[in-house]
């Protein structure tokens, strides 16, 4: 089944939540624009799943902590479990991305298989966080494997899975393949596991009074090195961030619940209904009624 998502689910410190319902094969499969989420922007989340994309149309701003790359349609990018991202996209037109994210289980199988310890282990521990691939012959082979998996997907014929998983093994050898020359992963890295610290605390205190100050406390730093984090691995000062994980998770209670504005306003952390509307609209381009009316 392919979802056509707009909100990203997250818990507490920034991990995206899968549906439950939605596989037994332990992967999702998603075609959308990135213009679909508030703000144009896929915010900063992880999984513990690993993660294949490719854009179709438009341009995209991808975000791995420190390092900051632009996608073009035609090419797309791996991204590694745990590993902390965003997408953005950088063009009006549409942003149609295709992306799978699945459990490592699919292909190792069982722990300490064969197709585990050979391929999925050297993958997890010691492979890139973040690998492009883009519009050149060496490449094709990945978008071919994508292509292949994405269509087994979306007809789901009898015995789709077995198709899905070969595709999927292919990219895995690929991108093996293509990283050896490239420095090891480091697991996991110090600063990003405060960013994490530091999501957690945000996503906790969206309704209450945030500072600089606790959002440090929070991660064991003092302000000064959680503005230098923030700057360095999010691109946000920090309260500009507050404020957009404010917005997102607002846009997510008027799409999904009957949740009055005011209550929403002020279950966000926002002073007065009249001042969300203002900073909604200024960072959606539309009202927060407006924004309901949309979405349902």
């Amino acid at each position: 089944m392919i979802r056509n998502p707009n909100v990203l689910t997250i818990d507490l410190d920034g991990k995206e939540l899968q549906e439950q319902n939605v596989q037994l094969l332990n992967l999702t499969a998603n075609h959308g624009d990135i213009h679909q989420y508030v703000a144009d922007c896929i915010p900063a989340h992880w999984h513990r799943e690993l993660e294949v994309f490719i854009l179709l149309e438009g341009s995209v701003r991808i975000q791995t902590g420190e390092q900051v790359c632009q996608a073009d349609a035609g090419e797309g990018c791996f991204i590694n479990t745990g590993v902390l991202h965003s997408f953005t996209g950088t063009t009006s037109s549409p942003c149609i991305f295709r992306s799978f994210v699945f459990d490592p289980s699919i292909v190792g199988g069982a722990p300490g298989s064969v197709f585990d310890t050979a391929t999925v282990r050297p993958v997890l521990e010691s492979g890139p966080s973040f690998l492009k691939f883009g519009k050149t012959l060496e490449d094709e082979p990945y978008f071919r494997w994508f292509r292949q998996a994405f269509h087994a997907c979306k007809d789901e014929l009898p015995g789709y899975e077995f198709k899905v998983r070969e595709a999927l093994s292919e990219i895995l050898l690929f991108v093996k393949d293509k990283s050896r020359l490239l420095p090891p992963r480091t697991m996991p890295a110090v600063p990003e596991t405060r960013v994490k610290q530091m999501l957690e605390y945000i996503d906790a205190n969206l309704g209450k009074t945030i500072t600089v100050k606790d959002i440090a406390a929070s991660a064991s730093v003092c302000p000064r090195e959680c503005q230098r984090i923030f700057s360095r691995y999010l691109h946000y000062r920090p309260m500009e961030f507050v404020q957009q994980r404010r917005i997102f998770a607002a846009a997510s209670l008027l799409s999904g619940t009957d949740l009055s504005i005011t209550e929403i306003a002020l279950n966000c952390g926002f002073q007065s209904p009249g001042y969300f509307s203002r900073q909604f609209k200024l960072m959606t381009g539309r009202t927060p009624r407006d924004y309901r009316s949309l979405s349902g």
